[in-house]
C-alpha cells in the first residue's frame, strides 16, 4: 500500500493532500479545508492544536484497512503527516491479533457512533469541540470543520440562554458533575426557527475529563406524543363539559352498562335521591326500585326505542316516590352496537309543586286586582260612615244612651279603614325605581328588633343563626314588613310562650341566591289549608286575632322581588317558611 502525505494547517486543516492519503482515508477524498479529524477521528484524539515542537511518530494508527505508523514534523505554519501503511509480518511490531480485534471493534464502534440517530458530541476540558457525528453535524446545519476546535458557547450561544443549559454547562464542566440529564419541552436552538422538544445527556469521562454530550431533537414520536397529548386534553375537556351539562339537568340522568349496573350518576340524582356517586357506581339500578316496579325496569332496560312510563322510586332513606322514567339506548358510533342504557327520570312531586306555584300566582294576581277594585269601591262610602260618626259624636253627651253604640259604629269603621289601607298598598306595584342595595341581615336585624317589643313576644324565645350573605336589590321597608308579619304568625302560633329560630344564609351555584328561614315550634298548620295560607282574608285564627291579609301582603312583597316563599308545616310540631331572594350579580 501506498504511503499518504497530508499537509495542515497548525488548526489541522488540510492544505493539501497526495492519492495515497485519500486512500488511506476512512472516509474516503481527502479535499482542501477538510478537518484532519474527518478523516483520521484516532489521530485527532492523539493530537490536538498546537502540540508540535518537535518531529514525532504516532504508531499504529488506524486507517483503511490496516494501520499505519504516522510520522509528524512541522515546518514553519504548516504540519506534515506521513503515513507509513504496515504490512503483517514484516517487523516485530506487526499487529498481534489482539490488536486486530480491538482496531476492527473500535472501527466499528467509530461507524455506530457516526452513524447514530442522534446527535453525539466530545469536548475537552477547555470546553472546545473535538468532535461531532454526522447527525449532529445535521442538527447543527453547519459542516464539521466549521465546528471542530471551537469553543461550545461560541458555537451555541443562543442555546445557553436558556437557563436549564447554562445550568448543565456548569454542573459538568465546573461543579464537576459526572452526568447530567435535561429535558426542555418548548426549545428554540440555534439553527432552528419552530419550537421543538430537545434532550441532553452530559457524561464526564474521569480518565480524560473530557465531556461526551447527546442531543436528541424532536422527532416524529415527539410530535405524535404533542398530538396525542392535545388530543387528550381536548378529550378531558369535553369530558367535563359532557359531564356539567348532565350535572345542570334539572332531571335524574343515570346511565347503566349492558349488566344493568351504574356507570354516571347526575348530581341532581344525587340531590333527590340522597346517594353520592361512589356508593352507587358499579351497583345494580335495581336497588333504586320497589319490588313491584322491576318488571317495567327489565322492560325499560331491553326496548330498544324511546321507553315510558311512570314508576315509584326509592330515596336513601327508603321513602318511595312517583317519577316519570325516560329510557334510551346508547350506541357506539361505530360498530352501532348498544353500550349502556340511559334513565332521565322527572321528580313528578317537584313538578307539581311548580305547577301549583303558578297556579297560586295566578290566583293572587286575580285575587289583587279584585281587591283593588273591592277596597276603592268600599273605601269611599267608609271615610264617610267614619266623619258622620265623629261628626255625631262630638254633638251628642257621652250620657246619652246611644253614645256607646255610635262609638262602635265609629271604632268599626276605622278598623275597616285600616284593613282597606293595607289591602291597597298590597295591591300597588311599588316603584322599582326606588330599590337599593339591601343587606338582608340587616333588615332581618331590625324586624326582629322591633318585634321584641311587642308583648306577643315576652315569653318567646327567639334564635338567630346567621351567615354571610351576598346583597340583593329591593324596598327594605317592604321586606321588613314582610319578616316581621312571618315572625308575629310564628308567635302567634306557638300562643305566646314557644320557639321562634331565624336562619339566613348564601345559595351558591347557577345562581346567586338569599335563603331565609322562620321557624316555629307552635301548632302548625294543617295539611288541607296549606294550599290557601296566603289567599287574602283566609286564616285559622279566631275572628278576633287575625285577618287573612298579613301571609297574602308578605307572598306579594316576596314576588315581587322576584323571590319565592315556601312552607313546611306539621300538626303539633310547628311551621317553617322559608323565603329565597335572588342575590345581586357581577
Amino acid at each position: 500500500m501506498n504511503e499518504g502525505l497530508v499537509i495542515t494547517g497548525k488548526d489541522l486543516k488540510v492544505v493539501s493532500s497526495n492519492r495515497g492519503a485519500s486512500l488511506l482515508s476512512l472516509q474516503g477524498e481527502i479535499a482542501k479545508d477538510d478537518a484532519l479529524s474527518k478523516h483520521f477521528p484516532d489521530l485527532a484524539g492523539r493530537i490536538s492544536e498546537g502540540r508540535f515542537g518537535s518531529d514525532f511518530v504516532l504508531n499504529c494508527i488506524p486507517v483503511r484497512e490496516g494501520l499505519a505508523d504516522v510520522h509528524v514534523m512541522e515546518a514553519g505554519d504548516l504540519v506534515c503527516f506521513r503515513f507509513v501503511p504496515k504490512e503483517e509480518g514484516k517487523d516485530a511490531r506487526v499487529e498481534p491479533p489482539e490488536l486486530k480485534f480491538l482496531r476492527e471493534q473500535n472501527k466499528n464502534l467509530m461507524t455506530v457512533i457516526e452513524e447514530a440517530p442522534i446527535g453525539i458530541m466530545l469536548i475537552n476540558e477547555a470546553g472546545n469541540i473535538v468532535y461531532i457525528n454526522k447527525k449532529q453535524e445535521e442538527n447543527s446545519r453547519m459542516k464539521r470543520e466549521d465546528l471542530l476546535n471551537r469553543h461550545m458557547r461560541d458555537v451555541y450561544p443562543k442555546a445557553y440562554e436558556h437557563p436549564k443549559v447554562e445550568d448543565m454547562y456548569k454542573a459538568l464542566f465546573e461543579g464537576g458533575q459526572k452526568q447530567v440529564s435535561v429535558f426542555i419541552d418548548h426549545y428554540y436552538p440555534q439553527f432552528y426557527r419552530k419550537d421543538m422538544i430537545i434532550k441532553f445527556f452530559g457524561y464526564r469521562l474521569e480518565e480524560t475529563g473530557w465531556t461526551v454530550l447527546f442531543i436528541e431533537i424532536e422527532d416524529e414520536l415527539y410530535r405524535e406524543k404533542r398530538r396525542a397529548e392535545k388530543a387528550g386534553q381536548k378529550l378531558r375537556q369535553s369530558k367535563i363539559f359532557l359531564a356539567q351539562v348532565l350535572d345542570a339537568s334539572p332531571n335524574m340522568v343515570i346511565t347503566t352498562d349492558s349488566r344493568r349496573r351504574i356507570v354516571s350518576f347526575n348530581k341532581t340524582a344525587e340531590r333527590i335521591l340522597g346517594f353520592s356517586p361512589h356508593q352507587v357506581f358499579n351497583t345494580p339500578v335495581d336497588r333504586f326500585f320497589p319490588p313491584e316496579e322491576l318488571p317495567k325496569l327489565y322492560q325499560a332496560m331491553e326496548a330498544n326505542t324511546l321507553w315510558f312510563d311512570t314508576m315509584n322510586i326509592y330515596r336513601f332513606d327508603k321513602t318511595a316516590f312517583q317519577v316519570e322514567i325516560y329510557a334510551t339506548k346508547i350506541k357506539d358510533s361505530e360498530s352501532g352496537k348498544n353500550i349502556a342504557t340511559l334513565l332521565l327520570g322527572v321528580d313528578i312531586e317537584e313538578r307539581e309543586k311548580l305547577r301549583k306555584n303558578l297556579i297560586q300566582s295566578q290566583k293572587m294576581n286575580f285575587i289583587g286586582e279584585l281587591v283593588s277594585a273591592l277596597a276603592h269601591q268600599l273605601n269611599n262610602p267608609l271615610v264617610g260612615v267614619m266623619n258622620i260618626s265623629d261628626v255625631l259624636l262630638r254633638r251628642m253627651d257621652q250620657s246619652d244612651k246611644n253614645y256607646a253604640l255610635l262609638k262602635m259604629i265609629r271604632e268599626a269603621g276605622v278598623t275597616c279603614h285600616e284593613t282597606i289601607s293595607r289591602l291597597l298598598s298590597f295591591s300597588r306595584k311599588p316603584e322599582k325605581n326606588a330599590w337599593v342595595t339591601v343587606n338582608v341581615q340587616d333588615v332581618l336585624n331590625a324586624s326582629i328588633e322591633f318585634v321584641t317589643r311587642h308583648s306577643l313576644f315576652q315569653k318567646v324565645e327567639l334564635a338567630r343563626n346567621f351567615h354571610p350573605v351576598p346583597f340583593v336589590r329591593g324596598d327594605p321597608v317592604l321586606l321588613q314588613q314582610a319578616f316581621m308579619n312571618v315572625l308575629y304568625n310564628g308567635a302567634q302560633a306557638t300562643d305566646g310562650v314557644g320557639k321562634v329560630e331565624v336562619s339566613c344564609s348564601g345559595v351558591y351555584g347557577m345562581g346567586n341566591q338569599v335563603e331565609i328561614s322562620i321557624k316555629d315550634n307552635g301548632r302548625g298548620i294543617p295539611k288541607n289549608d296549606l294550599p290557601r295560607i296566603f289567599e287574602p282574608f283566609f286564616t285559622t285564627k279566631s275572628e278576633d286575632s287575625g285577618t287573612g291579609i298579613g301571609l297574602s301582603l308578605v307572598y306579594w312583597i316576596i314576588q315581587d322581588h322576584k323571590g319565592r316563599i315556601e312552607v313546611e308545616s306539621e300538626v303539633g310540631k310547628g311551621t317553617a317558611f322559608t323565603i329565597i331572594l335572588p342575590a345581586i350579580t357581577g
